[in-house]
């Protein structure tokens, strides 16, 4: 399994409409993926400013490859998604993953 890494951020007054646009495009789009294993959408307010990281979750490498391309640490972005951002990792970073529990759903 590949577990995959990508950091974003925004705003706090654009929040709420980049988590509209992940749900509307892009958690979507991962859950419709072959060999998608799951996707965590994590965010840290740092005052005036929120990191979102998404941690995704992969079957093998050319599961990965199938999703985002030839090159899977290269980060495709939207021209809207871009918008709503004021900084991003052009990479993403990949790991094998040798160890995962499973445990109950995380509350809010």
């Amino acid at each position: 399994m590949i577990a995959r890494i990508w950091r974003g951020i925004t705003k706090l007054a654009n929040v709420d409409r980049y988590l509209q646009y992940l749900n509307q495009f892009v958690i979507p789009a991962y859950q419709i993926a072959n060999g998608h294993e799951g996707l965590l959408v994590m965010e840290e307010r740092q005052g005036e400013l929120v990191q979102f990281l998404l941690l995704s979750f992969w079957a093998s490498d050319q599961a990965l490859a199938c999703f985002v391309g030839a090159d899977p640490s290269k980060v495709n972005l939207s021209p809207e998604e871009k918008s709503l951002l004021i900084a991003f990792e052009s990479t993403a970073r990949h790991y094998k993953v040798v160890y995962r529990s499973e445990s109950s759903p995380v509350g809010k």
